[in-house]
């Protein structure tokens, strides 16, 4: 049985520290509450944590490469959201826009530097100087290294294990491997 769940994704250009620059697992875990953190990211996972953020008095930002805050969300849900989680506290947003470069800081010494790129333009727009930056980018299955190969399954574009509707995976060729199963986030099925 294959459920190895899932691991923070990360684009491209963002190194993270685990200190300045972290994940959702990281912010579970860190060791200091930053006075404005930037949240990468404005879907659940950088919703609720606005909320933890804001709730320990910090100033949140958000950066979203959509043009709308919450683009996942049902539009109705995304506009009660704003209102209730959103408007009444120190949140502001640049949408249209991704992080493409990030500078890690030092806690309470350095600020973290991050470049901001209009999403459409692909030119630089700004650049933010804040304490701390939450990468709330998304999930990805956790499927590397798993040895797949050695039995002719090979994962998808983004790392999900191809299953049928059993949840038996299948190799290249479509057949069902024996005895294997995979469940949950590791094979991307609702």
């Amino acid at each position: 049985m294959i459920a190895t769940g899932s691991v923070p994704f990360v684009p491209p250009g963002i190194p993270i520290d685990g200190k300045t620059v972290f994940t959702s697992d990281h912010a579970l875990k860190l060791e200091w509450i930053p006075k404005w953190v930037a949240i990468i990211g404005s879907g659940y996972i950088g919703l609720e944590f606005s909320d933890v953020y804001t709730a320990l008095g910090s100033e949140v930002t958000f950066i979203e490469a959509m043009d709308d805050l919450m683009p996942g969300f049902d539009r109705e849900v995304a506009r009660l959201a704003q209102r209730l989680l959103i408007n009444p506290r120190r949140i502001d947003w640049h949408t249209g826009v991704l992080a493409t470069k990030v500078t890690p800081g030092v806690p309470g010494v350095k600020p973290v530097k991050i470049e901001l790129t209009d999403f459409k333009t692909k030119e630089v727009v700004d650049t933010l100087e804040v304490d701390a930056v939450l990468v709330a980018t998304g999930r990805a299955p956790y499927t590397t290294g798993l040895g797949l190969d050695s039995l002719n399954v090979e994962t998808d574009r983004r790392g999900f294990v191809p299953v049928n509707e059993r949840m038996q995976v299948t190799d290249k060729a479509g057949k069902v491997v024996p005895n294997l199963y995979c469940i949950g986030d590791a094979n991307g099925e609702k």
